[in-house]
């Protein structure tokens, strides 16, 4: 097998966790089921895994980064505040809400009492991250300190996060809307 087989059977494996974690959480899949999946053997998973912690850690990071690639610069931007947070409330919901999936890093937090340290510290950061970001966008806003930015980054994280649990379990996908209009 040369290195471009391993990097598309690596590729695969982190695929399949990934959409198994967003529709289950953490439990949702064994390295068994993985390699069914791929039409391999679970030796072959965990040569590039070894344990599920390693999986799951290489999936959040790899969430995480391509996050942070899409985050508009802010001092590479023109835009207004509102039109960044529009914008950022508005990728939410097209990843999110208008897939019918949770939140990989929302089904994660499911199940934060199960997760090995270094998937809690993935998280953990994968939520300063978007936090830190956002308030950067409020400090933008005249007559915003870092007090003020911090706390409206906590409670529009915690709107959007909640409006895509109230889609989940309605089925009404207009909640969402009316959970955030506030932000707006």
């Amino acid at each position: 097998m040369n290195k471009s087989q391993k990097k598309d059977t690596k590729t695969q494996i982190m695929d399949l966790a990934e959409k198994a974690i967003i529709q289950g959480g953490y439990s949702a899949f064994s390295f068994r089921e993985l390699a069914a999946q791929i039409g391999i053997k679970s030796a072959s998973v965990h040569y590039h895994f070894p344990t599920k912690g390693d999986l799951a850690v290489s999936v959040m990071r790899r969430y995480k980064e391509s996050f942070a690639n899409e985050l508009p610069q802010l001092e590479e931007i023109e835009a207004t505040p509102k039109q960044l947070i529009n914008g950022f409330i508005d990728g939410f919901k097209n990843k999110i809400v208008d897939n019918q999936n949770m939140s990989l890093c929302t089904m994660l937090t499911t199940d934060v009492q199960q997760l090995p340290d270094e998937v809690k510290q993935e998280l953990a950061a994968f939520y300063l991250i978007k936090l830190q970001w956002i308030e950067q966008v409020y400090l933008l806003e005249e007559a915003t300190n870092e007090s003020l930015a911090k706390q409206k980054a906590n409670q529009m994280l915690a709107s959007l996060h909640g409006a895509s649990i109230l889609v989940q379990a309605t089925g009404e996908t207009e909640r969402y809307e009316e959970a955030v209009a506030y932000l707006r």
